[in-house]
Order: structure tokens, then sequence, then C-alpha cells
């Protein structure tokens, strides 16, 4: 619907980002209309991320750069400017999809019960390319994610860049716990999963750059695990059957994701009535189809060879 009126705030809170930076804001201004809003915060940045950013500035609604506390915490100072409807943030690594902003506002207008989707899992490679989409959106039950249960080799972590949420539901959560220095999204989510349902949406909304060895998530790895650690310790485990599966390595691991199901919503572009539809279903929690399963495990097999 073109005269949708939601609004949507993104923010993005970078430092020394100077060779993928200019992708991600270029991600979001190209697309942004009059009555949304772009917001970048930058901690003192002593590379060229400045001056690329700086370039953009009028298409930026709000820019500031100065020391900070770390990530988590410039980005609750990104969203504490926020004035949008629907909130999301996106790293300075990572891109939205073209058409991202048209569909997030055409699905909350005409949605009202919905506060809170992701887009199909998408990723790029360390130059840019768009290299994989994950074969569908698989089922997000409430419970699995309010339990932590999507992690890891259990149901595989959820893509932050692809989530898109209502004002409301952050303000409802209190935002972001900004004790935890890793794992503050995923804690996010578990959080959001106690008030709403997470609704995929069968297209890609953002990708993310894999940069192995350089991006905290895998710097850092051991760390961030301790925290999601910590964040499911109290919660209830997933049954015994797919505990054990998980163990077994990866492909084990996405098999058993194949074989667990819930009847979820999904929102779909009907083409014949050329509008966003809602369905619901019994589908698995899986990302992956089976051959796309098999295949990596090939791949994997042919690296060690």
């Amino acid at each position: 619907m073109p005269g949708s009126s939601i609004s949507i705030s993104v923010v993005t809170a970078v430092r020394n980002m100077e060779a993928t930076v200019g992708a991600t804001v270029n991600s979001v201004v190209n697309q942004k209309r009059n009555n949304d809003q772009y917001i970048f915060i930058d901690g003192a940045s002593t590379d060229k991320t400045l001056e690329i950013a700086r370039s953009f500035k009028d298409k930026i609604d709000y820019f500031i750069s100065e020391p900070d506390a770390g990530q988590y915490h410039a980005i609750a100072k990104g969203f504490a400017q926020a004035s949008g409807d629907v909130f999301a943030w996106i790293n300075a690594d990572d891109i939205l999809m073209p058409w991202t902003f048209s569909v997030v506002s055409e699905i909350f207008e005409r949605f009202p019960q919905v506060d809170w989707i992701t887009g199909t899992p998408s990723f790029l490679s360390e130059n840019g390319q768009l290299t994989r989409v994950e074969f569908k959106p698989g089922a997000y039950p409430r419970r699995f994610i309010a339990n932590g249960w999507f992690r890891s080799n259990l149901g595989g972590f959820l893509q932050q860049e692809s989530m898109f949420w209502r004002r409301s539901l952050w303000e409802k959560v209190g935002g972001l716990n900004l004790s935890l220095s890793l794992a503050a999204d995923f804690d996010l989510w578990m959080r959001f999963a106690q008030h709403a349902d997470l609704v995929p949406v069968d297209v890609p909304l953002g990708a993310f750059r894999l940069q192995p060895g350089r991006q905290r998530s895998s710097v850092h790895e051991l760390k961030y695990l301790s925290e999601v650690a910590m964040l499911c310790y109290e919660k209830e485990a997933p049954n015994r059957l797919w505990r054990i599966l998980s163990e077994k390595g990866s492909t084990a691991a996405s098999i058993a994701r194949l074989l667990i199901s819930e009847k979820h919503p999904i929102i779909t572009f009907d083409s014949p009535a050329r509008r966003w539809e809602m369905v619901s279903r019994r589908r698995s929690i899986a990302r992956l189809s089976l051959d796309q399963i098999l295949d990596r495990r090939l791949l994997k097999q042919r690296r060690r060879q």
C-alpha cells in the first residue's frame, strides 16, 4: 500500500568499520521515505568511517560521534532518539534489501495484530556478494524463543538484521539489557517472545556479512555462548532426544529441525490478489531443505580432503 502511514526508525551503531559502512548506509538511505528515520551512532572512530558516513549526512536524520560504552549502549542511545512506529537496527557490515522499507511498512499497516517480524535469513560474502538465502522461513514457536531454544545447534540463532518490531513492543520489554556485552539481542528476543509471536515473512529483508575471525560474534564466541548459557540456565530445557541430536554435529542438528514442527503463521505474497497475506499451518522449525543440508555436508567433507 503506497500510502502506508507506518514510519520506520533504523539505527546503526559503529566504530572503525571503513571497509563496509558505506554499503550499510547506502542500503538504508537509498530507500528511506520522508516519514522514515535513520540514526547513525559512531563511537569516535579513528579510521575513515566518519568520512564515509559524513558523505551521506544530508540523508541521515540523527548523526553523532562520541565515545560510548560499547555497541549495545550505542544502539540504546540511538533508539532514545527514535520517532518511528517500527524499530530495527542494522550493523555496519550488514545490509537491508532494496525493498525492505516498503515491505515492512505495508505488512505492519495491513496486520495490526502483528508486533514482530523477520525475513528469510540471507548471507553475504566478505566482498558483499549475496551468497545464500535460506530455503524458507521456519516456524518460530513463542515458547521456543522465550526459553532460548533458538541457539547454536538447537533451533539455530535468529538473524538480528532481518528483525523489525513495533515501538510498543520495545517499550513493553524496556529495550536492551545493557548488563550484557554480547548477547543482548538474544535476550531481547527471549523477552519479546513473552508478549508476541515472531512472524516470518517469505522474502529476505536483511543480509548478514560473513567475516569469520573478524566479527565480534566469532572473535568473542566463547564469551557470547557463556552469556547465552547464563540466560537459559533457569529456563525450561528442550526434550532429551532433541538435546542428544544437537550434540551429534551440524547435520544431525539440522535434520532434527526438519522433524520438529508446530502450527505457525507466515506472511507471504499472494500474486493473484497482489497483496501480502497471512497463512497458518504446521511447518518445521528448519530453515534449510534436506537437499541444502546434504549439500553442506558434502562441501564440508570436500574441505577436509
